[in-house]
């Protein structure tokens, strides 16, 4: 499976023109980053609908693994989406981080990260899920072929976004794909480094910390 890696801009919102220029006709899967729709300032006025996300996601003949602020009733959640022509699932964030106030605007989720698709069973954790060690319990013993880590990864702390997935992949026994933010949205600067981490640890291919960049992998 041909694995494609979108790593862009906290501030490029543009997430239809990042799927764009990483669809090929060899690519299976296309993964963007943690909140790719809106970023992390949240403000209800740059995040779109769910349903039309959806629906421009039917253009493409691929799979498609997107980052989003989603709203649940009276509830907002922090997502990672799935999507492949009409089929869709949905993994809600289950650590909220509290220095960056997460927990005073989404609604933490409850269900470990696994989509049944298309493209094989898949694990899921967002970001900061990264720390948590019963989260990836949970993945191991669900068996999915890869796990996806989407994030707003700050700079500061980047180096611990590098140690953690490499250390996760060993534990799991899983290949791990993570998915960092670059820029600076004026509150935080995100460092970068996407990776694909094999499941004994060594770093397959690896992005830097502050270009937009596509990476493409087999998996």
């Amino acid at each position: 499976m041909q694995v494609v890696i979108v790593q862009k801009d906290i501030c490029n919102l543009d997430y239809l023109a990042s799927v764009r220029a990483a669809v090929s006709e060899s690519v299976d899967l296309v993964c963007l980053g943690e909140l790719a729709t809106s970023g992390c300032l949240f403000q209800s006025n740059r995040f779109p609908d769910f349903d039309a996300v959806r629906q421009s996601l039917k253009a493409f003949d691929c799979g498609v693994l997107l980052g989003l602020p989603r709203r649940d009733g009276s509830s907002m959640r922090n997502s990672y989406l799935y999507s492949y022509g009409d089929s869709y699932q949905i993994y809600d964030k289950q650590n909220l981080f509290t220095p960056m106030s997460e927990d005073k605007i989404y609604q933490a989720g409850t269900r470990p990260g696994i989509f049944n698709t298309a493209h094989g069973r898949l694990g899921i954790a967002i970001c900061y899920d990264l720390r948590f060690d019963a989260v990836f319990t949970a993945l191991k013993e669900a068996r999915p072929g890869i796990i996806f880590v989407p994030a707003a990864w700050p700079s500061v702390r980047i180096a611990d976004w590098r140690e953690l997935l490499v250390r996760r992949a060993v534990e799991t026994g899983i290949n791990i794909v993570g998915i960092n933010a670059v820029g600076d949205d004026g509150a935080n600067v995100f460092g970068g480094c996407s990776m694909v981490v094999s499941s004994d640890g060594t770093i397959l291919v690896e992005a830097d910390r502050s270009s937009e960049i596509i990476l493409r992998v087999e998996l």
